[in-house]
């Protein structure tokens, strides 16, 4: 039996008994379930037009009665059961600063592997798959120009915020994983279409195209088998580079990854980086859900993966949402009080609205490591992470000083800090246990080197004030934007590029945190932010 769902002015059938998440992401109106649908996020909220069906125990436990009565549902808990309207709650958008992929600086020897069309412009399509979302760009392959760029949701976010519970569907049986990789290569395809309206061209005009990803979003875009990605000790089907030829896109070269949790993106941020040449300490930070750590030393190559989670995204915080209108993405302590920056949006005639405390809605990832560094620096929060009635800004504590009021309707909570803690430390450990492999002390780094958006828009001084990242000078700290997109474009435009992404594939000495003899030490210390007056 089949019912009728009404959602963002589309109608289509849905089987009897299928979450409505499921549902919707199958149709586009997509709605996230960082918290793998198990009711736990309130990331999935829709309005249910008319009469709602009744509340399931998730429903009670995460709304208020006053939602209910609006009509908000949970729709990964909800089983259709019926004809429904629904509105979906949205959610802050895709980060609009994503889209910027990977921008080269500096000349490229452009000199692609492709063969060329003989008359007629010959274009190349990178993509960068993350676990969060896809970008792509389409570029001329014989003048490296790029015509276009777009980003999307990953929408096998549905399946989960993380690389792990999206690998413990997949190997639930050949049906899951495809459906996984049916998703993912699905949003390509349409980027693609939308890439090819923005540059006017047509699909014929695409000729070769590269893709990079962490380990599981390789493995999955390509089909291959993740059953040894899912559990110790976590080994790739393939590592080498590959050309593969997959309906729908033009020949991808899929560059080589290094380890489990060390991938394609890893391989092509190094080749942005240059990490293959020259002689300076360098540390290299990707700072997301599967983050990535690369430390060059002496003429070696050192990798580690660092989950930090969907923290940094929004993920796992009760008011998180993506950079985006209405999130907080700073937090200052002027002294007294907490002062907070919030992302304007625009009116319907294209004017920035307000963006004061009021027209705030949550909290993204910026604005989350800045809140963490006010709190500590205010005496609000002690190293240990506990929060206190203590100085000028203890009224700020609400909820019997279990929450902290950023803002009208924008608190954070003691367990919102937690998940903050765990994040952080995650990165750290990553970075502290490479530095003990390369024998040196945060000292010796000459540059450190922050991938990818977030490492765009967080304040360096809060990145070391909190602990994030190890004690340096924060002009010594560079945002190199998304550098695994920069490297997929690299190895699209150039020959040379390909084959220096490989040979570093093949250099990288890969550090395996989980058996690391020191890990446990260190990740311990790394949880609790640097005592007053140090660094680290």
């Amino acid at each position: 039996m089949q019912y009728r769902v009404t959602a963002a002015g589309r109608v289509f059938l849905v089987p009897a008994g299928m979450p409505l998440a499921q549902a919707l992401n199958q149709q586009e109106p997509f709605v996230e379930t960082p918290c793998g649908a198990r009711g736990q996020c309130r990331k999935c909220l829709v309005r249910v037009l008319g009469e709602a069906p009744a509340p399931t125990p998730a429903d009670r436990e995460q709304l208020t009665p006053a939602e209910l009565e609006q009509g908000l549902r949970l729709a990964c808990q909800l089983r259709v059961d019926r004809d429904l309207t629904v509105a979906v709650v949205p959610a802050a958008a895709l980060d609009p600063r994503k889209a910027s992929l990977g921008r080269l600086t500096g000349p490229v020897e452009v000199d692609p592997w492709a063969p060329l069309r003989p008359s007629g412009r010959s274009l190349g399509l990178a993509l960068d798959v993350g676990t969060t979302g896809i970008a792509g760009a389409l570029l001329d392959l014989r003048t490296g120009e790029e015509l276009a760029v777009h980003a999307a949701l990953n929408p096998q976010a549905a399946y989960g915020a993380d690389v792990m519970t999206r690998l413990s569907y997949a190997i639930q049986g050949e049906a899951q994983q495809a459906e996984l990789t049916r998703a993912v290569r699905e949003a390509a395809e349409a980027l693609l279409g939308r890439l090819l309206r923005k540059a006017g061209a047509e699909r014929g005009e695409v000729v070769a195209g590269t893709v990079v990803g962490n380990t599981a979003m390789h493995h999955l875009f390509l089909g291959l088998p993740v059953a040894s990605l899912a559990a110790a000790p976590y080994t790739p089907a393939v590592t080498d580079g590959r050309l593969c030829d997959i309906p729908g896109f033009p020949p991808l070269y899929a560059l080589p990854v290094v380890a489990g949790f060390v991938g394609a993106d890893a391989v092509a941020a190094a080749l942005a980086a240059e990490l293959d040449e020259g002689d300076e300490t360098v540390l290299l930070v990707d700072v997301g859900t599967n983050g990535e750590v690369l430390l060059r030393h002496a003429g070696r190559l050192y990798a580690c993966s660092a989950p930090a989670g969907p923290a940094f995204e929004g993920g796992e915080i009760s008011q998180g949402m993506r950079a985006g209108p209405g999130a907080i993405e700073a937090v200052r302590f002027d002294g007294t009080d907490l002062a907070v920056t919030v992302i304007p949006g625009r009116t319907a005639g294209g004017g920035l609205r307000s963006g004061g405390p009021a027209a705030a809605r949550g909290i993204c990832g910026s604005g989350l490591l800045d809140a963490a560094a006010a709190l500590l620096e205010a005496g609000l929060m002690d190293r240990t992470g506990r929060l206190r009635p203590a100085g000028p800004a203890a009224h700020r504590l609400v909820e019997a000083g279990q929450a902290v009021a950023l803002a009208p309707g924008v608190r954070l909570t003691q367990k919102d800090l937690r998940a903050f803690q765990l994040a952080k430390g995650a990165i750290r450990a990553g970075i502290e246990v490479l530095l003990r492999a390369a024998g040196i002390g945060a000292s010796a780094l000459d540059r450190v080197l922050l991938a990818g958006a977030f490492g765009n828009y967080l304040r360096r001084e809060s990145a070391v004030a909190t602990g994030l990242l190890p004690p340096v000078d924060p002009e010594r700290i560079l945002p190199i934007g998304n550098a695994a997109a920069a490297g997929a474009k690299l190895a699209l435009l150039s020959r040379r590029a390909r084959e220096r992404a490989e040979a570093l594939a093949r250099s990288v000495q890969f550090v395996e945190l989980a058996t690391h003899p020191d890990f446990e030490e260190v990740f311990l210390e790394a949880l609790n932010y640097p005592r007053a007056g140090a660094g680290a």
